[in-house]
């Protein structure tokens, strides 16, 4: 978007829409000798959050929406924002430690080093790397024989350090073997609607539509009514959708199926639960594995004993998932509904609950079962009395036709209680749960008897419908009657005739007192925030390290019910009173290289991962701008074009003194502002406006956009204008700021300018090995889906990413981007032809096609690996052969990159915590929550943001090797180091920023791609977050990008 001044935008996991940025990660600048005086050195990359994101939604990702982790950017940190200012104190941390537990940590368990060493040794790692050196000659094939590349060593470089992580240690006594049985919920009969009865034809109650399958509350009730019928007593866990896990098997009927009677909606519906038999669950294999990480059975799948893990997790999740005072999401997090210290209320407009809660997950590990816990965030509908809900938004006009369209949103289960009634039961009519659709207004209802209703958000005494058949005493048959009255005669119960009645159904709807009604508490949010939500949730939702830490071990046990838990009991499972230490070792930073003001190198050093731009210049400019122009956007006037002309022109300047190539001057223009209507669309205009340059058109344009308010909708104009109607590289920046003239500010757009251009901003002085010899490429691809969207997503495609360097410096990363089918997360046969096209590419700068290929495939889950062996690496080779002789095909390693995890480390010693309390910039693990063969490591590169307001607890990258022909055969049992080594200074190499950003740059930009070509189809998605289902059911396909554009960094 327009710049705000931020340089880089930090990332944490993906997911959902919407969110705010993290703040800016430093003070003053000082770039190419505009010296500030004492403002510090400027720092770019703009922080985000990481665990709470409300940005855009992508597989596994979400937030802002759904009730889900509320996530805010890429910077790797758990809900990180505001504006840093330089050194500082260390300020915002009231009543706490400087780390958790003080006065001491507990060494890390050095049974499991000495276990993780000899299961190493075992496996016999240097006989294997030399056969790997011997057939390295000969070409790949021996090399890709293996399942998943076994660690060659755990790293030893750096300073060794002890730190907190958020573990427990699980202990599974010996156990016969656990029955598990799939479920399938069916319906069997739907019952008819009644014809003219008294709920249908009184009230206008609506008829029942088509079976749709049960979800939610609903299957969740089905399913516990089966299980009461089946288990006599049987201890059991399940989540309620898919499975259930037994100490014994169920006595079943001999169809396997029970019926369940469930009423609903006036009517009675029956299910049949299939119990399909499973096979058993061996927690002895399981055990064994940890031990000696032999599979005995041959058996090549990853992640290894799946099913018996997933039994674990049932295990340890659910007495937090059928405690009445929790709210549970997916099958991993569990949330506290009446802990007035875990909630706060986000506010207008609609009063929603940010709820802290708590995610727990078992994981397998060498030598043990560990219980990974962590803080969540989420955001819950208000609940409580409908009718209290309505007075705390006001009472007068404009605030009741709001209150309207909020609780048409709703399209939540609500629960209804009649005076009187016992057991949801008066006068023989059943009180039933039903889903809210409005307040009355009128118009409301089809039919020639419609409801009357005299004003919008009609009170009872305002709103009548008609009565036919049998009436309560006192009232008329066919006969229209007003809802006060209706519930005055058939229940004694006076309505209060200033607060709307709620409508339930649309075509014959019925109506019922606001007091009447409770919405159930624990309902996620669906939507995404809005801006001061946003800003409320991230006030609440970012803590420091010590403040996770306490809570996971305070509140986090309770809710989860580590103690005392009964399934606990009956599985013979305990969770450790601790949290568990960790050795992990602190890389040192590389140093940062640039042109000095005398054009010959110089040298920047790094301090706790950032670094300032004093009296330096870009290290390799870009392509000459010969010809550039500049709009501003404005919607009342060209009052602002003469101040902006003198920005610009300073900005030229600046620009020049900073190495980057621009010419003096604008293509002549009469006019530079673009004047929008806001009774019509910005992209009228601004087509008119960049049509007028086709003639003679720039290679760049730089828009000035008016306001915040505004700039969003003209942003996503201009990109899609220029990254592909036109063809123009465009940079947005926000007037406010840019008039400002700051060199701060200017320096981070010129960064962006220069890398569109083709430039390099900086380098690492020290060329990293395994590149520094020209013949390896490096590149990173990754795909969001149209997921986490309230209203569905027929026809969204799924958006793919792909990034690649084109030298030794890795400091260009151009981009190419597609479409394929939604939620297919295995890429298709498009990805050969671009995946040759990167060889092509690397070749027109290299004269030669590369002889490595290091691979960072960004966005799929453990369970995902084997599908990326087993479908995209294919295609990866087809396109290798279709380019290379058959006797030299490329070397490729492969390198998942996570950011979705829950895993995180806090300093157990101030002496290794930084000014935010979190763990050091290069901070690697790779033990003790890890398996030992299985080669992968958790890297913190980046330092979690200190702002005035804001804190964060840093989140580490988790890479796992899938595939590996260079590392090992190469180094040998230095492999591990080197591949730590290549990720953590990668990460020093992004852009658009001073200072090392969370996740290497090649997942980092190919995460962008996809950001921007979801902006293109932003019209589609936003239908899609509001609507039932999107209004098409045509596949939606993303544009592609402009052919001037291709091959650049036009995404930056």
């Amino acid at each position: 978007m327009a710049d705000r001044g931020r340089g880089g935008r930090g990332r944490g996991d993906r997911g959902g829409r919407g969110g705010p940025r993290g703040g800016r990660g430093g003070g003053g600048a000082t770039f190419s000798g505009f010296d500030q005086g004492g403002g510090g050195g400027y720092r770019g990359g703009r922080g985000g959050g990481g665990d709470n994101r409300g940005g855009r939604g992508r597989g596994d990702r979400g937030g802002g929406r759904g009730g889900g982790d509320f996530r805010g950017g890429r910077g790797g940190n758990d809900f990180r924002g505001g504006r840093g200012r330089g050194g500082g104190g260390r300020g915002g941390f009231i009543g706490e430690s400087e780390v958790y537990k003080p006065n001491g940590a507990p060494r890390p368990d050095q049974a499991i080093t000495q276990l993780e060493n000899k299961i190493l040794e075992d496996f016999g790692m240097a006989a294997k790397l030399s056969a790997l050196k011997l057939s390295s000659s000969k070409g790949s094939k021996t090399l890709t024989n293996e399942h998943m590349p076994c660690r060659p060593a755990f790293g030893n470089r750096g300073t060794e350090v002890t730190l907190w992580t958020n573990y427990f240690a699980l202990n599974v006594e010996k156990t016969p073997s656990l029955y598990k049985y799939a479920l399938e919920v069916t319906l069997v009969k739907e019952e008819e609607p009644k014809k003219k009865s008294e709920k249908d034809d009184k009230k206008g109650g609506k008829k029942a539509q088509g079976p749709r399958p049960a979800t939610g509350m609903k299957l969740q009730a089905i399913i516990k009514s089966a299980l009461n019928q089946v288990s006599q007593g049987i201890p059991y866990v399940t989540e309620f959708k898919k499975q259930v896990i037994c100490l014994k098997p169920f006595p079943l009927p001999d169809d396997q199926a029970v019926r369940v009677l469930y009423e609903d909606e006036g009517k009675n519906d029956v299910y049949s639960v299939k119990f399909s038999k499973a096979p058993d669950v061996d927690m002895d294999k399981l055990r064994a594995y940890a031990q000696s990480m032999q599979d005995p059975t041959g058996d090549k799948s990853f992640p290894k004993f799946a099913d018996a893990m997933d039994a674990v997790s049932l295990i340890t999740g659910y007495q937090a998932r059928v405690d009445s005072q929790m709210a549970s999401i997916g099958r991993s997090r569990y949330f506290p509904l009446n802990t007035p210290s875990e909630i706060s209320n986000l506010g207008e407009p609609d009063y929603n609950l940010a709820i802290r809660g708590y995610f727990q997950s078992a994981r397998l590990t060498t030598g043990r079962i560990l219980l990974n816990a962590n803080v969540s965030h989420g955001v819950f509908r208000a609940s409580g009395n409908v009718a209290d809900l309505m007075r705390s938004h006001g009472t007068n006009a404009q605030q009741l036709k709001f209150l309207s369209g909020l609780l048409c949103n709703y399209r939540l289960p609500a629960e209804k209680s009649v005076p009187g009634s016992k057991g949801g039961q008066n006068s023989g009519e059943k009180i039933i749960r039903k889903k809210i659709t409005g307040i009355a207004k009128p118009g409301d209802g089809q039919g020639q008897n419609k409801p009357r209703i005299t004003r919008a958000a009609g009170g009872p005494t305002e709103v009548s419908f008609f009565l036919s058949g049998s009436v309560p005493q006192g009232l008329k048959e066919n006969a229209y009657c007003t809802v006060a009255d209706f519930f005055l005669k058939k229940y004694g119960f006076r309505a209060d005739p200033n607060l709307p009645v709620v409508k339930f159904g649309t075509n014959n709807p019925v109506y019922i007192p606001a007091e009447l009604l409770k919405v159930i508490p624990g309902q996620p949010l669906r939507r995404k925030l809005t801006g001061d939500e946003t800003s409320k949730m991230i006030l609440f939702a970012c803590r420091s390290p010590w403040a996770n830490a306490t809570s996971i071990m305070t509140e986090g046990r309770k809710c989860l019910g580590l103690d005392g838990n009964p399934a606990f009991k009956n599985f013979k499972v305990t969770a450790g009173k601790e949290l568990l230490t960790v050795r992990g070792r602190e890389l040192p930073p590389p140093t940062i290289s640039y042109l000095s003001l005398q054009n010959k190198p110089q040298s920047t050093y790094v301090n706790d991962g950032s670094w300032n731009m004093k009296q330096v210049k870009a290290v390799k400019p870009g392509r000459l701008i010969s010809k550039w122009t500049w709009i501003n956007v404005d919607y009342y006037g060209n009052e602002h074009a003469d101040t902006v002309r003198t920005s610009m022109q300073a900005f030229v300047q600046f620009m020049t003194q900073t190495g980057i190539n621009i010419a003096g001057a604008p293509i002549p223009s009469s006019n530079n502002t673009v004047v929008c209507s806001r009774n019509e669309p910005p992209i009228v205009r601004l087509r008119d406006k960049f049509k007028q340059f086709q003639n003679n058109p720039p290679q760049m344009i730089f828009v000035v956009l008016p306001g915040k308010k505004t700039d969003k909708e003209i942003y996503k104009v201009v990109k899609l204008l220029g990254d592909v109607e036109f063809g123009y590289h465009t940079v947005c920046v926000l007037r406010s700021n840019f008039v400002k003239c700051n060199p701060q500010y200017f320096a981070n757009v010129a960064l962006k300018v220069n890398l569109k251009m083709g430039g390099m901003n900086h380098k690492l002085r020290d060329d990293v090995p395994i590149v520094k010899n020209g013949k390896t490429m490096v590149l990173g691809y990754d795909v969001t889906h149209p997921t986490n969207l309230a209203g569905g997503s027929n026809g969204l495609p799924s958006l793919v990413g792909m990034v690649s360097s084109i030298d030794k410096d890795l400091g260009q990363w151009p981009a190419t981007a597609w479409s394929q089918t939604g939620k297919v997360e295995m890429l298709n046969e498009t990805l050969k032809e671009r995946f040759a096209s990167r060889l092509e590419l690397w070749r027109s700068y290299n004269k030669a096609l590369p002889e490595n290929i290091i691979i960072f495939r960004d966005g799929v889950s453990e369970g995902q690996f084997d599908q990326v062996k087993d479908k995209e690496l294919p295609y990866i080779r087809q396109a290798c052969t279709s380019k290379y002789p058959a006797n030299q095909q490329p070397k490729i390693t492969i390198v998942i990159s996570v950011k979705r995890h829950h895993t995180r480390f806090y300093p157990t010693d101030p002496e290794h915590a930084t000014k935010s309390r979190n763990i050091k910039s290069g901070t690697v693990v790779d033990r003790d929550v890890t398996q030992a063969i299985v080669w992968d490591f958790f890297l913190t590169a980046h330092q979690a943001l200190q702002g005035r307001h804001y804190l964060g607890t840093a989140k580490p990258a988790h890479y796992t090797v899938i595939l590996d022909e260079i590392f090992r055969s190469t180094l040998g049992t230095e492999a591990a180091n080197a591949l730590e080594a290549l990720t953590h200074e990668m990460c020093y190499l992004f852009g658009r920023a001073t200072k090392a950003v969370s996740i290497c740059p090649p997942a980092y930009y190919a995460d962008i791609v996809c950001t921007r070509q979801r902006l293109y189809l932003d019209d589609y998605f936003e239908r899609a977050e509001t609507l039932s289902t999107t209004s098409s059911q045509a596949t939606v396909v993303a544009p592609e990008i402009h052919r001037n554009l291709a091959n650049t960094m036009y995404y930056i």
